[in-house]
């Protein structure tokens, strides 16, 4: 019976990619792109995630749930370390990492950082006369903890602190994150809500963070060997968001990865603004994963990107 449903779980999932991808230009969901600052918030934790096309909130079970879902620390048994590295756009980059070191039984400590570098920028005065190049970064820091307080139930949460600079001149904000998972044989259930807090303020003007809140559920039937997610998301200055992923695993040592997000139209939508592939390879201390976006929607460009785990046992 359970096969059955895995089953028809997968082609309800294939079904709606191939509907969205037919249906073009109609949009399923849409953002209201520039209501909030820190919009570099919404850029996920590693490469694993991104092959699921972000649908992570209820999957969450290394270091980078510091980012996704914090309640997910709690099912880390040894320290890891996440480290991510992409080019985003032109000369953009984004430098991530994520640490999560076990404290107790089902009490897991983490921190994550984001890092997105923007190079330098050609200055010009009122005049339009140019000047000295100008530097600009965007930065994350936050601090999490995540406790399993039931046999089945976990809670997280994470405190961070985000910091814009352009030149001289800084915006920073305090965030927090809270979330809750519930985990059962071979499903998971969670809830999440990300980046409220304070406004983020240029000299007097205060913007708001790009506050979201999202649901979750994965299903990993077959001794994990097949894992589908689905995330709901409300982004509070914005609208719905549908993320879809799934994920094969050969061995226990090899997989391949492929999501699908719901996401607003700009000039049209087509099947590669929003789908991902991906694949990674476990060596058992350490993993390796790797995923492609084509066309990516915030850049226009092909993303790739890359990700390392290193686990430490105790």
């Amino acid at each position: 019976m359970l096969r059955n449903l895995v089953a028809r779980i997968i082609l309800v999932w294939i079904a709606l990619i191939l509907v969205v991808a037919l249906l073009g230009d109609v949009s399923i969901a849409a953002t209201n792109v520039g209501c909030a600052s820190a919009d570099f918030l919404h850029i996920g934790q590693g490469a694993r995630a991104a092959g699921f096309g972000g649908a992570f909130t209820a999957i969450s079970d290394g270091s980078t749930a510091t980012y996704w879902n914090p309640a997910g620390l709690s099912e880390l048994e040894n320290a890891e370390v996440t480290l991510g590295h992409f080019a985003w756009l032109q000369d953009i980059t984004v430098e991530q990492a994520a640490f999560g070191l076990p404290i107790s039984d089902g009490l897991v400590l983490g921190t994550a950082v984001t890092y997105v570098n923007y190079g330098t920028i050609e200055g010009y005065d009122v005049a339009g006369a140019p000047t000295s190049e100008l530097s600009a970064y965007d930065l994350a820091l936050g601090i999490s903890l995540g406790y399993r307080f039931a046999e089945n139930w976990s809670g997280g949460v994470t405190a961070k602190v985000v910091n814009q600079r352009l030149d001289v001149y800084s915006a920073t904000a305090f965030a927090a994150d809270l979330g809750l998972k519930y985990h059962g044989e071979s499903y998971a259930v969670a809830a999440v809500i990300t980046n409220f807090g304070s406004n983020l303020k240029f000299d007097q003007i205060g913007e708001k963070l790009p506050t979201a809140a999202r649901l979750g559920l994965a299903v990993s039937p077959f001794d994990g060997a097949v894992v589908t997610s689905l995330d709901l998301e409300k982004r509070f200055q914005g609208d719905l968001v549908l993320r879809q992923g799934i994920q094969f695993g050969f061995s226990d040592r090899y997989y391949l990865r492929t999501g699908y997000d719901y996401l607003p139209a700009q000039n049209g939508r087509s099947l590669a603004t929003a789908f991902s592939v991906g694949a990674g390879l476990s060596l058992g201390f350490a993993d390796i994963d790797y995923a492609f976006t084509p066309n990516d929607k915030s850049s226009g460009e092909d993303l790739h990107r890359f990700s390392l785990v290193f686990r430490f046992a105790r």
